[in-house]
């Protein structure tokens, strides 16, 4: 199954991953990953009730240009508040990477925002790239993820989709303190 669906957070345009997303400047130690400060920051500045109101399988939608200036971190704070996938109008090649690398899609797919408003349930299915907003049966159509990001995804992220193909006997769950690998 390839199929995300979750309660939409929309966002406007130039999203920036440090300034936006996250305050990086406040991050309190950048060599690691401060889950509870992360958390707390997560949209505070753009929605203040996102951190008390997220639900695990939420998705985010937003603008052009999202997690621009992007940090790992800002990727960490979503995937940690519940967010299933961010599905965009557009974003950078390198904030997709960071994203998938811990299990957290990003679909860009022009149009989105004229799709879903604030409190829809969108579906994405990664495979085909159909975008649906569930109440509306609206589509759009983003390009469909590689059997590889399938598997990243899959695997909750990158190096435990690594340790599954390279060591598929040993696939035991990630240590605590390294939970994203890096």
């Amino acid at each position: 199954m390839t199929l995300i669906r979750g309660r939409v957070w929309k966002f406007g345009d130039n999203i920036s991953a440090d300034n936006g997303i996250i305050q990086y400047s406040q991050v309190p130690d950048l060599d690691t990953f401060d889950i509870p400060a992360l958390k707390a920051m997560c949209f505070a500045e753009l929605q203040p009730n996102f951190r008390a109101e997220a639900r695990p399988g939420d998705v985010v939608v937003a603008g052009r240009n999202f997690g621009h200036h992007s940090h790992q971190h800002a990727c960490v704070a979503m995937k940690e508040c519940g967010v299933a996938a961010c599905v965009v109008e557009s974003t950078d090649s390198a904030f997709i990477r960071k994203a998938l690398n811990i299990g957290l899609p990003i679909i860009v797919c022009p149009g989105v925002t004229s799709l879903a408003e604030q409190g829809d349930e969108l579906s994405a299915d990664l495979a085909t790239g159909e975008i649906r907003n569930v109440k509306t049966g609206a589509t759009r159509h983003a390009r469909p993820f590689s059997e590889r990001m399938i598997d990243i995804w899959r695997a909750g992220g990158f190096s435990r989709a690594m340790r599954l193909k390279l060591m598929p006997q040993v696939a035991e769950p990630v240590r605590r303190g390294t939970r994203y690998g890096i």
